[in-house]
């Protein structure tokens, strides 16, 4: 079970990391009218993928820390997408 606890946040990272990559090879391939018109960032990816890594680590250190893994996790994801212009 602690092979677990350890293993899992390193895979989610990993998975993301590939994920969001990904994503932004497609979106900046894009230029069409209507992609100008929404917004300029990535704040809601980041705040989705934030929570999911901040999930992980609280699951990992204890389930204690969920709520609080989860909050922190989707602070600096918002933090991180709005400073990645599409």
């Amino acid at each position: 079970m602690e092979i677990i606890k350890i293993i899992l946040p390193v895979i989610l990272v990993s998975l993301v990391a590939i994920f969001t990559i990904n994503i932004v090879k497609k979106k900046s391939n894009n230029d069409s009218a209507k992609e100008k018109e929404k917004e300029e960032n990535f704040m809601s990816e980041g705040m989705a993928i934030g929570m999911c890594l901040g999930t992980a680590v609280g699951i990992a250190f204890d389930k204690d820390n969920l709520a609080i893994g989860m909050s922190i996790g989707m602070l600096l994801g918002m933090v991180v997408g709005m400073n990645y212009k599409k």
